[in-house]
């Protein structure tokens, strides 16, 4: 769409004026000091053992400002490799930082083990330091992480070997998947980003040429881009393995601040529902004219009144609709826009999706869209925004106390998008704009509860399998079609579902965060569940919730919900999250009939 020329690239001469800037240079400089010092400090026996207070004091304010330097500047680097994969200085620039913090993950599993030696006396030190004291959750969950680490030598090791291992692997599906294009009409070419844009054109001959068009690009880098899957996949089996998790499901559970049983609880939710949204499915396909929905029309429109967003009216609806929520968060996303955060408008070389990171000494967030102009660029804007929002409220906070976890990392997020969509229902004129902006909402809830299960056991068996060995291309597509049998069921046309949905999702490529999904569905549930606490105790909510997130690094996800009055380990708490999605859906259904007689 036209929109998405208009819309703008983001600024980040406020972060790092450039590489070779003074600033730059400067934290670059004081990141490798920063870590050396701690590492000498960390080998004081002396002062540990005279004054253990000192000692741990010293040590949590230097790693607590060391981690601020890093996510300062990887956040930086990690911006400009996004909008251009192929810029050379960028790149170097990331092999670079990835070397200089080596020291800074030595030092991080060093202090393990001296706490583990001095964990009899951490209640004492408690008492005796207030630095300690506040870190206590920081400490305890680094002890808990001692138990799962290898030896320091190893755990450098593996730090090392991770640059040219899954970190590389990863690197190359985000080039070849912002890289690749193909003929599309003429002399004209469409990049696998702008393909998948393509999924929510109206014309459904456009849709389904632009998945074959897709497929087939998917096909011609099957091979590189499987040989990188089983790079990521192998290197995180072999250092689960030695960290003595049980699988790489369990270290994820961890990571994720989670128990099993609250993850149990909400993966059995989500299967025991597929109906409800499979009952969505077989509406839309009623309303678009089709005997069943085919994948590529998973996120065809509905909106009768087909209007297209410019950048401009998106930014305006959106801080409008905040502004209902409260002041503060209108405020804070007009500033966002008016700065320059977002990078909005797609291009070759650039990384698709959306994202948003926060770059904790300047105080600032970035975020990437590709917006084309639909709703549902609205709606990503305004989700990213959430998670900028939430930044924005722990800034003040140390950069240890920033650092949470990915099931908690989308409750901002889905709450703001949950704002722009429910003001968008409200105002609905008619039927027909009521079901536009329903299905949006249905659309985006199946993604995330149905897509995300596909994923979830697409993964699972990967990772059972590669133990035993290499995955050809043919048996990653054979488990993804699998998985998205089991999930969408009878709601999609079984010969037309989409198999290398294993190449296009960047999260399978991650060393580091195994199992980047289920927490999507974990944030839509909390996100739905506290917006509905929000419409029935409005008065001084904007308050509660911004406490709420602020405690989001502080605590595990289970103690920052049970804050809220939600117990994250019941199947009654993630099912009336999914009773809100299906009331919709009745409605949906209903309206669809009327629609459609």
């Amino acid at each position: 769409m036209a929109s998405g020329s208009k819309a703008p690239r983001w600024k980040l001469d406020t972060v790092y004026p450039g590489y070779e800037s003074a600033e730059y240079r400067r934290d670059r400089a004081e990141l490798v000091k920063a870590s050396r010092a701690l590492i000498t400090k960390l080998n004081d026996s002396v002062s540990k053992k005279k004054t253990p207070e000192k000692w741990l004091t010293y040590l949590l304010k230097k790693i607590d400002s060391a981690y601020a330097l890093y996510a300062n500047l990887e956040s930086y680097i990690y911006c400009r490799y996004a909008t251009d994969t192929r810029d050379e200085e960028t790149l170097a620039e990331l092999n670079s930082m990835e070397e200089d913090v080596l020291q800074l993950k030595e030092a991080e599993v060093t202090l393990r083990n001296e706490l583990f030696g001095l964990r009899k006396q951490l209640p004492g030190l408690y008492k005796a330091s207030k630095t300690a004291e506040r870190f206590r959750f920081y400490l305890n969950e680094q002890l808990l992480l001692q138990s799962r680490q290898m030896s320091p030598a190893e755990e450098n090791l593996a730090a090392d070997l991770s640059r040219a291992g899954g970190d590389a692997w990863g690197r190359l599906q985000e080039t070849v998947s912002s890289n690749l294009s193909v003929p599309w009409k003429g002399d004209e070419t469409k990049t696998v980003v702008e393909l998948r844009s393509l999924a929510m054109h109206k014309d459904r001959t456009v849709r389904q040429k632009a998945y074959e068009k897709e497929l087939d690009a998917w096909k011609s880098m099957e091979i590189p881009l499987a040989a990188a899957l089983n790079g990521v996949k192998g290197f995180a089996v072999i250092l689960d393995e030695r960290r003595h998790y049980e699988s790489s499901l369990d270290h994820a559970a961890l990571l994720s601040r989670i128990s099993p049983k609250a993850l149990d609880a909400l993966i059995g939710v989500m299967e025991k529902n597929l109906p409800v949204f499979r009952r969505y499915l077989k509406a839309k396909a009623k309303l678009i004219g089709v005997s069943r929905c085919a994948f590529y029309d998973l996120f065809a429109p509905v909106d009768a009144t087909g209007k297209e967003w410019s950048f401009a009216d998106a930014r305006k609806f959106i801080v409008g609709q905040f502004n209902t929520f409260s002041s503060e968060l209108g405020d804070f996303a007009e500033s966002a826009f008016k700065q320059g955060w977002i990078d909005a408008r797609p291009r070759k070389g650039k990384v698709g999706g959306a994202f948003c990171t926060f770059m904790p000494l300047a105080g600032e967030s970035r975020i990437l869209a590709n917006f084309d102009g639909s709703f549902d660029s609205v709606a990503t804007i305004a989700h990213e925004l959430g998670h900028a929002y939430h930044g924005s409220v722990m800034k003040d906070l140390p950069a240890l106390h920033q650092d949470y976890p990915m099931t908690l990392a989308e409750t901002a997020s889905i709450f703001c998008e949950t704002i722009v969509f429910n003001r968008a229902l409200d105002s609905a004129e008619n039927d027909g704009e009521r079901i536009g902006v329903l299905e949006l909402f249905l659309q985006g809830a199946t993604a995330v509860i149905v897509d995300i299960l596909s994923r979830f056991k697409f993964e699972k068996a990967v990772f059972e399998r590669r133990k035993a060995g290499d995955l050809s291309p043919a048996e990653f597509s054979d488990l993804m079609i699998q998985a998205q049998m089991d999930t969408y069921g009878d709601g999609l046309d079984k010969k037309q579902l989409h198999k290398y949905m294993w190449a296009v999702k960047s999260h399978y490529y991650s060393a580091d965060l195994s199992f980047y999904n289920y927490p999507y569905a974990f944030g839509l549930l909390l996100g739905l569940s506290l917006y509905a606490n929000y419409t029935t105790e409005p008065q001084g909510f904007p308050n509660r919730y911004k406490k709420l997130l602020q405690q989001t690094g502080q605590a595990t996800a289970g103690e920052v919900t049970r804050g809220a009055g939600f117990d994250i380990e019941s199947a009654e708490f993630w099912q009336s999250g999914i009773d809100v999605i299906a009331r919709r859906v009745s409605e949906f259904s209903k309206l669809v009939t009327k629609a459609t007689r």
